[in-house]
């Protein structure tokens, strides 16, 4: 058998083609730049067959492309151009768009929210004349970077311009407006129910916790306020969230703070805008003076956060098997952070 040459080395050396071979990722190309270094330092074509793990003919095939046109040569591939794809680039990306932009009820395609292949398959036959499987639809969607998953609930985004003009109005007040006579407070309402949460927490590998429950659920509406420069809290327990509870609230707000302007810091929830709340302020309107917050920001209330504690801390994951059991677990983190002001003013942001 003819002993394999390299006949032109174009300009590489043995020690030049290592590097190149290190610069290489894909490792096709990679064994073929080895294959030809190893001839080049004086190997027998079958010992580097057997060294790069192909046959003997392929190695010939690999000298004879670097003998032609040198590496470049060598580095080629030539792929076979396959079956000519049913949709166009340009329909392709236009059923990406159609997916991530559009749902059929909208286009008067159908009455579905959302798109699926088969509602796809039928645009497509309708629009571009063209039948294709929903397999080839779902693989199409896929390599367009798309996927089937589940939405995920997002907040309405508020305006950012009216939020930052909040911002400011807030600043003002407290630099400008505050003193002892006046007391600046985060008022908000919530429910707690006795199913309301269930948080990631240990338990054994294999054995999910179980929380039992009922088929009806109690459940107790909690007003609050907070001052953000003392970490005091105001909370109210109720058995609806309704304008008469929240005219209660402002009451015990009223005996709380006596003799004192409050300004409150609260959302538009239609409770706040009752008739009957109107008519309060118009007989009490020297004690309080409501700033709405912008709509879709409940990001500038801290009393959000004091919610949050108080479900991760006390609620989730544990069974109240009726309105008073929520209720004593309500008042167990009352009592904690009625303690603890400086914690509370830390877990709101609003610390020194």
């Amino acid at each position: 058998m003819k002993r394999l040459k390299i006949t032109n080395d174009h300009g590489w050396t043995p020690r030049t083609l290592r590097k190149q071979e290190r610069k290489i990722k894909n490792t096709l190309l990679r064994q073929r730049v080895m294959a030809v270094r190893l001839v080049m330092e004086g190997y027998l074509g079958k010992e580097v067959a057997s060294m790069v793990n192909v046959c003997r003919q392929t190695v010939s095939h690999y000298v004879s492309l670097f003998n032609e046109g040198g590496l470049e040569l060598l580095l080629h591939r030539d792929f076979a151009p396959g079956r000519e794809p049913f949709l166009t680039e340009e329909q392709q990306e236009e059923i990406k768009q159609l997916v991530l932009t559009t749902t059929p009820v909208e286009l008067g395609w159908d009455v579905a929210s959302a798109w699926n292949t088969k509602l796809l398959q039928s645009y497509v036959e309708k629009h571009f004349g063209v039948c294709i499987s929903r397999e080839a639809l779902r693989k199409l969607l896929h390599r367009k970077g798309l996927s089937w998953t589940r939405p995920t609930y997002t907040l309405a985004k508020g305006d950012p311009d009216r939020q930052k003009n909040f911002e400011k109005q807030i600043d003002f007040i407290k630099k400008n407006l505050m003193d002892p006579d006046s007391v600046l407070l985060y008022l908000d309402e919530t429910h707690i129910r006795s199913y309301h949460v269930l948080r990631s927490t240990w338990s054994a590998v294999g054995r999910q916790k179980q929380v039992p429950t009922f088929g009806h659920h109690a459940h107790v509406s909690l007003f609050g306020a907070v001052n953000i420069h003392d970490g005091e809290t105001v909370l109210h327990q109720t058995t609806a969230a309704n304008a008469a509870t929240f005219l209660d609230f402002l009451r015990m707000l009223k005996e709380r703070y006596p003799d004192r302007l409050m300004v409150l810091v609260l959302d538009n929830a239609r409770i706040h805008h009752a008739k009957m709340v109107k008519e309060f302020l118009r007989e009490e309107g020297q004690c309080f003076h409501f700033i709405y917050l912008p709509p879709y920001s409940p990001q500038l209330n801290p009393i959000e956060r004091l919610w949050k504690w108080l479900k991760d801390t006390v609620i989730a994951n544990v069974f109240h098997k009726d309105r008073n059991d929520i209720i004593q677990a309500i008042t167990r983190f009352v009592n904690y952070i009625h303690e603890r002001p400086e914690e509370v003013l830390q877990r709101l942001g609003c610390a020194g």
